[in-house]
Formats: C-alpha cells, sequence, structure tokens
C-alpha cells in the first residue's frame, strides 16, 4: 500500500525517501538477502574448508552465508505472518545511501590503499556524517576500530590484511619532498 509522500513522516525521512509497504519491502529484501547467502555457499563450496585448526578461505564465506540465509528465511516469514498490512517504509533513504555509497568506496580502495587506513577513515565517515560525532570521538572511534580489525584478523586469525602501494607512495612522496624534488 502506497502513503503519500507529502505527510510529515516522509519530511521526516528526508527528501529522498520514497514510501513503499513495509511488508512487500521485508519480502523483496529478504528475497535479495537469500540469494546473497546462496552465492555465499555456492562460492564457499568451491574453496577448501581447511581444518579445525587451520580454517580454509572456504569456511568463514560458508559460515557467514548460512546465518545470513537463516536470518534472511526469519525475516521472510515474519514478513509473510505479518497482520499490519498498512505499514509503510521509506526507500532511498539519505543516510541508507551515504552508507552504500562509503562501502562502495570500501570496495574500491581496500587493496588499493592500506586496509587499516580504508576501514578507519569508513569509520570516521560514518561516525561524522551521520552519527554528527564530536570530532574527538570520531578520531577515537576509528582509531579503535583499527585496533580492534588488526587484533582479530592479525592476532586472533594469524591473517595479514593488504597494505596496498599506499605507504610506499607516501614514502617516495616525501622522500623527494625532503631531498628537494631531485
Amino acid at each position: 500500500m502506497m502513503a503519500d509522500p507529502n505527510t510529515p513522516e516522509a519530511d521526516e525521512q528526508a527528501a529522498w525517501g520514497r514510501p513503499v509497504s513495509a511488508r512487500v519491502g521485508e519480502i523483496v529484501m529478504a528475497v535479495a538477502l537469500l540469494a546473497t547467502a546462496a552465492f555465499f555457499i555456492w562460492q564457499s563450496l568451491l574453496l577448501p574448508f581447511g581444518t579445525v585448526g587451520l580454517p580454509g578461505p572456504g569456511f568463514f564465506p560458508f559460515v557467514l552465508g548460512i546465518a545470513l540465509a537463516l536470518f534472511a528465511a526469519a525475516v521472510l516469514v515474519a514478513a509473510t505472518t505479518e497482520i499490519d498490512l498498512a505499514a509503510r517504509v521509506f526507500l532511498g533513504h539519505r543516510d541508507v545511501l551515504v552508507v552504500l555509497a562509503a562501502l562502495l568506496g570500501v570496495a574500491f580502495a581496500f587493496e588499493r590503499a592500506d586496509s587499516y587506513l580504508v576501514l578507519g577513515l569508513f569509520t570516521a565517515v560514518l561516525l561524522l556524517v551521520l552519527a554528527k560525532t564530536a570530532l574527538v570521538r570520531v578520531v577515537m572511534g576509528a582509531v579503535l576500530g583499527m585496533v580492534l580489525v588488526w587484533l582479530v584478523f592479525r592476532v586472533g586469525l594469524g591473517v595479514r590484511l593488504p597494505t596496498g602501494d599506499f605507504w610506499d607512495t607516501l614514502q617516495d612522496l616525501l622522500a623527494g619532498k625532503l631531498s628537494g624534488g631531485r
């Protein structure tokens, strides 16, 4: 059921949001998430699983795919048994579009630049733009996030995330500036 986009509720959701039926939105998203989960599971089955002590590259995508499939199925069941047919949600909210654009930036820059720097910048942008947090808290949150990512991947899993060419390029640039451009 479509709602009137000229209501105060639409103004609250920003000019970008368009009202759609919550039930239809939940069903569409659940099906999209189920398709994504199926893709993760299918692709992870093509990779070695490893052992319990040393998981292979297919293990975590498989587990995440199964978890995503279970959650999406729960959303689908809840959406199809929901009684409130008049509920509505807004599609295209500004904050959602900002997050999607930031995620595209992360996907593009993750292996080209230092992954910790990219993830820290991603966290900082979200805290600054969406949460409208003070700059001190943004810096603290980004640094803490980078440290936690390093602890999980480097210490916990023994995996080194990609560093890209960022630090080498920065070092070459600084060496050129400090030597007078010779």
